[in-house]
């Protein structure tokens, strides 16, 4: 059985639910999988300046999709899971090629356990500036001893940001949630 992760735009949080072979068996909780607010959009400049014709590019993380298996008991859940994006040239793109550099990253009780980067290589169409792109899709072997599902595992998957990026996604979100935006500044 296939599951299907859909993450809200900002308070993105799914889990990954479990599935095994046999639907007599109990299936352990999965690892939730998140997308991180402030690191979920990404707006690059040419370095011009920060107006509409120096952009060069967004991207948003849209969902996490994956699934996850394995026996309640067991030694070991296996999941995977990988993210979908939008991304959008802007006028001052230097070429119709992109390389955006993303992270996810797995926790335990709030301890880094593993971080890995992955780069989502896009070639743009001719006279097409706005692309859906698959993220690579990333293997999980959680271990589970005494039979603990994968609850206490946490996922996260966030773009690569420069600190004056991931600062202005900070504000944006802040002004977001000031202003009353259903949902924005959540975590």
């Amino acid at each position: 059985m296939r599951i299907v992760i859909r993450a809200a735009a900002l308070a993105a949080l799914a889990g990954l639910a479990g599935c095994v072979a046999d639907p007599e068996e109990k299936a352990p909780q999965c690892p939730l999988a998140y997308l991180r607010p402030d690191a979920a959009t990404l707006t690059r400049y040419d370095g011009r300046g920060t107006d509409i014709t120096d952009l060069t590019l967004t991207a948003r993380l849209l969902d996490i999709k994956g699934d996850c298996s394995g026996v309640l008991g067991a030694k070991t859940l296996k999941a995977r899971a990988h993210a979908e994006m939008v991304m959008t040239l802007g006028p001052a793109a230097p070429s119709r090629t992109v390389s955006v550099p993303y992270n996810v990253a797995v926790t335990r009780h709030g301890q880094l356990l593993e971080k890995k980067q992955l780069v989502a290589n896009v070639t743009f169409p001719p006279n097409v500036d706005t692309v859906q792109v698959r993220g690579d899709e990333v293997n999980f072997l959680f271990p589970t001893p005494d039979g603990m599902g994968g609850a206490n595992y946490t996922i996260y998957f966030v773009f690569q940001l420069t600190p004056a990026e991931l600062a202005a996604n900070q504000r944006a979100l802040a002004a977001g949630a000031s202003a009353g935006a259903p949902g924005a500044g959540a975590p």
